[in-house]
């Protein structure tokens, strides 16, 4: 399996910017390998949905077919190609794309987030931080490579957790790390 796979071509990009397949894409990286039936069960979607999106996929190269997994030539089990995903910049129609869905998923979370560290009217956490930093351009690199650490420890943490607990009722959690320059509009 790859390390990374780079979504360079506008239908990969098509492709991975659907909210369903980034829930197959996820639950097949804790899975290992799964049936599609499998991955509608966990991800809670109709199995020929699942199936559906798990051949578009296909076609953009984003998941191959297990057949060391299967258990006859007509059982088609799945895996991904890599084991993450990330967006080539210089893909035609790339930010549009792929901010589009974090863009809605914001500014939802916007209206219920609470204001402190503590978990919202519905259990669950929601945190919006936002903080303006007087910082060098080093002090900038130093304070990114922290933060691309941190996000990365969790992200190992959370994966071998649920795979080791995998009855454990998990919720996908979606952090948006964006640190850089503030720019003054030209309306302000």
């Amino acid at each position: 399996m790859d390390e990374t796979f780079l979504v360079q071509k506008p239908e990969a990009l098509k492709a991975i910017a659907h909210p369903v397949r980034q829930r197959i894409l996820l639950q097949l990286a804790v899975m290992g390998h799964a049936r599609a039936a499998d991955l509608a069960t966990a991800i809670d979607e109709p199995a020929n949905s699942v199936s559906f999106h798990l051949r578009t996929l296909a076609k953009a190269g984003m998941v191959v077919e297990a057949p060391e997994h299967a258990r006859d030539k007509r059982d088609r089990v799945w895996r991904n190609v890599a084991s993450s995903y990330q967006v080539d910049p210089d893909t035609p129609g790339a930010a549009a794309e792929a901010l589009r869905p974090a863009t809605a998923w914001l500014q939802g979370l916007i209206g219920r987030a609470s204001a402190g560290r503590q978990p919202d009217e519905d259990g669950r956490q929601r945190l919006l931080l936002v903080n303006n930093l007087p910082l060098t351009t080093a002090e900038a690199e130093q304070f990114s490579e922290e933060l691309v650490a941190l996000q990365q420890r969790w992200t190992e943490r959370a994966f071998e957790t649920a795979r080791a607990e995998p009855g454990e009722p998990r919720e996908v959690y979606q952090l948006l790390l964006a640190l850089g320059p503030r720019e003054e509009s030209a309306s302000n």
